[in-house]
């Protein structure tokens, strides 16, 4: 069996985050959470089964306990999830004081996130 090449760049942190999403094939916003996130994207839950249309535009904002993150990115894919949605999501010019305030948040409560992939072959 051919083993599959990985093409992120960046890894991945199990990490939950409470979401706000919408896109450009619907004015509505729909609540979720993120699964995992990385500095160059996210895979989110959404509570609903939104028709999500890949490369289709999305904007996120993400909600810190200190303050609420506003990205916008790409859906890559989108599959159902029981009654939901997940949907992975490619983030297009994020700042990178975001970038540092979701590591910081990762690092503050999920430490054993960083440590465990920071050893990880």
């Amino acid at each position: 069996m051919e083993e599959r090449k990985e093409r992120r760049k960046f890894v991945r942190f199990k990490a939950p985050f409470c979401i706000q999403y919408s896109n450009a094939d619907s004015s509505r916003e729909f609540s979720g959470v993120i699964k995992d996130i990385s500095m160059g994207g996210t895979r989110v839950l959404l509570d609903t089964p939104l028709d999500v249309s890949p490369q289709s535009l999305a904007s996120l904002a993400i909600f810190l306990p200190e303050n609420t993150l506003k990205v916008s990115g790409e859906a890559v894919w989108a599959r159902d999830f029981g009654e939901k949605k997940e949907i992975g999501v490619c983030f297009k010019n994020i700042p990178d004081a975001h970038k540092e305030d979701i590591y910081n948040h990762i690092f503050k409560y999920f430490r054993e996130e960083i440590t465990r992939k920071w050893w990880q072959k």
